[in-house]
């Protein structure tokens, strides 16, 4: 690339941009600046049961843009800036579309299957579910049913992995089992055999077989070895870079889908271009999607997302699913409502899959949504906050987007935030740290029982100098026998930014909009409608009613409505709308070439 360059000039004192052709013949090709960007792109998607990770994938799949049947812009009578960004995103997709691979993440786990004997995998179904409506020799039965088709899949898969690793003829053949539609097959009959099947824990089969990979990293064995957290993404790792390999280093691939976020975290430390998109969808339609496709009903749904949002902590977050932590740690966030306009009911989302694809291969087509521009600010603010359960950011706008405060979930202003304070600090002279509470013997014992290891030399080891903090609410909870949130320390990032506006003489929002990376709990929503805010915008829903109990009560035109956030945010925001050269610049190497073409044609 380094050749073209070379051959551009700027004229700083007149700022003016020319072009001086060292070889004549030689072009300036403006296409090698977003060479990598277009070459590859890996994209997570992760979301809840019924959201639509599927669905994007089906789209995105589609090697023609056509196929996609994404809708052309529309234009009002006065047109809008979000018109005018809407054609421009538009016409660029339509003119540099490159159809996704798509890595389903099910097939890599009927994939490992086929690493165990088919007499052990029965034997452990057996053991580990029950049926929901047939007798229990219905599980042996319907699993012999694929036998054979398991067994000459196993036949075929053990060919390959005697292949030497890392070599082209082991990446071909991997990429052939892959996407010529045989374990694709495979892994739907084994679903449709399976649909019934619970395990003892309630979790559905896929959830338990990715769990054991992830624990033990064998589908049929249960056993807990931690080294084996990334073991789904090293195997998904080996089919990217067979499609890589395949497609001359020219890919674009979705995963379908991340449900551990420990596994977005190993792909987004091995590559640049990988993006974790959470598709987030309201729950009405969620229910209605499911109960259509796999006749869920609501109850059955809900057993879903307790394992999906999983509260287990330690060892068990690197192993279970955790779509809660995945939708927290998203790059890009897409709702997909189910559009009620007649025709294509997914308008809405396609229309965000054409801006976000499109800002991806060209950033910088068009500047962020105030939403994604206050959203971005909340999700900044967070990183302020010294809660070691979970960091949240908040920001309060008028109904024009204009900033009025602030705020993350923390302390009050005087007080010693928890990722501070330490346990060894508790029984020394640190006491400005500590409530007089906390200082009392019987707190202290309870603290001192339940980190009784800290002073072994062998925790110490494992600490690597990490600060042993401690969180106040979970003692006082275990002393109680309770799990009142109450006893948290932290005021709640709404909660802090509307305290900033009363603390510093603020202008009042009524009217105005919140912000936040989560959503407000019952008692932020109520301090929300007394403020007036007319809509919140957040993330993921808040495990309350408060919804359903706070903000859908009262006169109508009083109650803040609730909407998905939609759009970049993090690194991504960054990525996305920070040009590589200035647009104008660009716009002016392209004019140049087309003058000089002319010219060479002349002469």
């Amino acid at each position: 690339m380094l050749k073209y360059l070379l051959c551009i000039e700027v004229n700083i004192l007149t700022n003016q941009l020319e072009i001086n052709y060292t070889n004549p013949m030689e072009k300036v090709d403006l296409t090698q600046v977003y060479k990598l960007r277009q070459d590859f792109i890996l994209l997570g998607l992760t979301g809840r049961t019924g959201s639509g990770c599927s669905t994007v994938s089906d789209i995105l799949n589609k090697s023609k843009f056509i196929d996609c049947k994404f809708a052309k812009p529309e234009m009002s009578k006065t047109i809008t800036n979000d018109e005018r960004k809407e054609v421009i995103l538009f016409n660029y997709l339509k003119s540099n579309w490159r159809g996704f691979t798509v890595i389903c993440v099910s097939d890599i786990i009927s994939t490992t299957l086929l690493e165990n004997d088919f007499e052990d995998i029965k034997k452990y179904f057996i053991e580990q579910f029950t049926s929901d409506n047939a007798p229990e020799n219905h599980i042996p039965d319907a699993l012999d049913s694929i036998k054979v088709q398991f067994e000459k899949l196993k036949t075929e898969y053990n060919s390959i992995t005697t292949l030497e690793d890392g070599s082209n003829d082991k990446k071909k053949k991997l990429y052939e089992f892959y996407f010529d539609g045989s374990i694709k097959t495979f892994s739907n009959d084994l679903k449709k055999i399976t649909i019934n099947f619970k395990s003892l824990q309630a979790e559905t089969v896929y959830q338990a077989l990715g769990t054991n990979l992830r624990s033990s990293g064998n589908a049929i064995k249960k056993e807990i070895a931690p080294e084996n957290a990334y073991f789904i993404s090293s195997k998904i790792n080996e089919i990217i870079k067979a499609i890589k390999h395949v497609q001359n280093n020219q890919a674009h691939i979705i995963i379908d889908s991340i449900r551990n976020s420990i596994e977005s975290m190993f792909f987004k430390e091995r590559y640049s271009a990988y993006y974790l998109i959470a598709i987030n969808s309201e729950n009405e339609y969620r229910y209605s999607r499911l109960n259509a496709k796999s006749k869920l009903n609501k109850d059955q749904v809900d057993k879903i997302d307790e394992i999906e949002y999983s509260t287990k902590r330690g060892i068990y977050r690197f192993i279970s699913q955790d779509i809660k932590s995945c939708i927290q740690n998203a790059d890009i966030y897409i709702h997909n409502p189910t559009d009620e306009k007649p025709g294509d009911t997914l308008r809405t989302l396609k229309k965000q899959l054409v801006k976000y694809i499109s800002l991806i291969l060209h950033p910088g087509l068009v500047t962020p949504s105030p939403v994604e521009r206050c959203m971005q600010i909340a999700y900044t603010a967070k990183y302020n906050s010294g809660c070691i359960s979970r960091q949240v950011g908040a920001v309060v706008s008028d109904n024009y987007f204009s900033l009025k405060s602030i705020g993350w979930n923390n302390t009050a202003e005087g007080q010693v935030p928890c990722l501070l304070r330490s346990i060894d600090r508790l029984y020394t002279d640190d006491k400005i740290a500590y409530s007089d509470y906390e200082l009392e013997e019987t707190f202290k014992n309870v603290v001192h029982s339940k980190y009784d290891k800290v002073e072994q030399k062998e925790f110490k080891e494992l600490l690597q100098g990490r600060n042993v903090s401690f969180c106040f609410k979970d003692i006082q909870n275990s002393i109680d026998g309770d799990r009142n949130q109450v006893y948290t320390r932290s005021l709640h990032a709404e909660e802090n930014a509307f305290l900033q506006i009363s603390k510093y003489g603020g202008m009042g929002v009524n009217g105005g909009f919140l912000f936040t990376t989560a959503s407000p709990c019952e008692l932020c929503s109520k301090k929300a409608y007394q403020l007036g805010i007319a809509r919140i915008y957040y993330i993921e829903p808040y495990p309350g009613i408060a919804g359903e109990q706070i903000l859908r009560s009262g006169v109508a035109s009083k109650r803040p409505s609730l909407r998905l956030f939609k759009g970049a945010i993090g690194r991504a925001y960054h990525q996305l709308y920070h040009p590589f050269i200035p647009y104008k610049d660009e716009l002016q190497i392209i004019l140049n070439l087309s003058n000089e073409g002319k010219k060479m044609t002349k002469s």
